[in-house]
């Protein structure tokens, strides 16, 4: 070999590997511009939505099957129109309609069949969980958009983001006439933010081991949790760790103190109020016959925590405070935040009543959705499968949220779903038993 030539080698080698690095740099440097600009028209998108008047909702960024796939919803818009599913492109060039397919135009011509077909599946899938009308728009954010005349293309409707608010404002009320309040509110339950609330003052809501063993422990009758609770359902994050100077010994001593809170948390709502009923009964004033002490001050407590760990098999059901009377909710977990969304909910009273009226229920039945199930029981009814006779006493209506594993095929999803809705059909027949119990004493 020439002198040097091995060292010429090297050379050629490690200039071949930075080609290839460069080239993969220009390429995640071109897909971060993408990602930059779809945000950007996302906001814009969002600002135009805003001018919307009184009545009309918009949900931003919304995860379309949570706990399965990251696939996020633009904008859901609701209003006395109906249902609309937006997304957002902020596409460069120019945009055009030939031979029935939408097409940008750059330096070369693109077709957009794709991106309208994805759009119009969304839709189709929304339309199946809510049952009424989801109609799919694209809108124009690009800064040649506003040319555009707006039309409909493969059923979906085209429309540059400055002529996106007149244009749902000109759409006919929906024949329905279901209430946009509650509609606006079971969208946002049906599909949750897809990202964390990353805004000034977002951690105010993390919730510390105090705060829940405090919530635990929280009489039925005292509704007002310690905890700021917040308008964001998204997923929380977890508070940055303070890093201080605190000695080996006292670090050690905080979480021996945390344990010994979090042990108490467990075994003493089960062991105290033991405790407590063995010493009436040894008391010489109690006298025979005394009446039961009373139950949770609020019906839908009747469904006990133990209860609710037996038929989930989950390892905590920590009660989530609630100021409505009608409405109770519990966590299956330890929660990250007080906006963590509830596993188990509970519905009474005139919510109730509202919600059977706004969507036609007159029987019992169950509700599936991609990661909650629901059973809905009017006054005297009962569900199929219910092993013993009970009948709900009062109209009530039970979510459970429930997950999918990861990679979950077809089968193993409608696997869990299945498994889920035997869940809440026992939670539901346990509720009604133990309001029945509650209405005898």
């Amino acid at each position: 070999m020439a002198a040097g030539g091995s060292a010429q080698s090297r050379a050629e080698k490690l200039r071949a590997e930075a080609a290839q690095a460069r080239a993969r740099a220009d390429a995640l440097e071109a897909e971060a511009g993408a990602w930059a600009a779809g945000a950007d028209g996302e906001r814009r998108v969002a600002g135009v939505l805003g001018l919307l008047p009184v009545g009309w909702h918009v949900h931003h960024d919304r995860l379309l099957r949570p706990g399965r796939t990251l696939t996020n919803l633009d904008h859901v818009v609701i209003g006395p129109s109906g249902v609309y599913l937006v997304d957002t492109k902020n596409w460069a060039g120019g945009t055009s309609v030939h031979d029935g397919n939408l097409w940008q135009h750059t330096s070369s011509s693109s077709p957009k069949g794709r991106e309208l077909d994805n759009v119009a599946r969304f839709a189709g899938e929304m339309e199946k969980t809510l049952g009424l009308p989801v109609v799919p728009v694209i809108a124009l954010a690009g800064g040649r958009s506003a040319s555009f005349p707006r039309q409909r293309v493969r059923g979906v409707e085209i429309i540059p983001a400055d002529d996106l608010v007149s244009w749902l404002l000109d759409q006919p009320p929906a024949p329905d006439g279901q209430g946009v309040e509650l509609l606006s509110r079971r969208v946002a339950h049906t599909y949750p933010p897809a990202s964390a609330d990353t805004s000034p003052g977002a951690d105010r809501d993390v919730l510390t081991v105090v705060d829940v063993l405090g919530a635990e422990r929280t009489p039925p009758a005292r509704t007002a949790s310690p905890v700021a609770t917040s308008s964001s359902s998204g997923p929380p994050r977890r508070p940055a760790r303070r890093r201080t100077g605190r000695r080996r010994g006292s670090v050690v001593s905080g979480l021996i103190a945390v344990a010994a809170l979090w042990a108490f948390s467990q075994i003493g709502p089960h062991v105290i109020p033991a405790l407590l009923d063995a010493r009436k009964g040894a008391s010489p004033s109690a006298s025979v016959g005394t009446a039961p002490p009373p139950g949770p001050s609020k019906p839908c407590l009747s469904l006990a925590g133990p209860t609710i760990r037996k038929l989930t098999g989950a390892k905590a059901a920590i009660e989530k405070p609630t100021a409505s009377d009608d409405v109770c909710t519990w966590w299956l977990s330890k929660p990250r935040s007080s906006s963590d969304s509830a596993d188990i909910t509970v519905e009474m009273g005139r919510m109730v009543e509202v919600r059977f009226a706004a969507s036609g229920t007159a029987g019992p039945r169950t509700d599936q959705q991609p990661g909650e199930v629901s059973a809905w029981l009017p006054q005297n009814t009962t569900l199929p499968g219910w092993k013993t006779g009970a009948r709900a006493p009062q109209p009530f209506i039970i979510w459970l949220r429930f997950s999918y594993p990861d990679g979950a095929s077809d089968d193993k999803a409608r696997s869990v779903e299945a498994e889920a809705e035997k869940r809440v059909t026992r939670l539901a027949e346990e509720l009604a038993k133990a309001l029945a119990a509650r209405r005898s004493t």
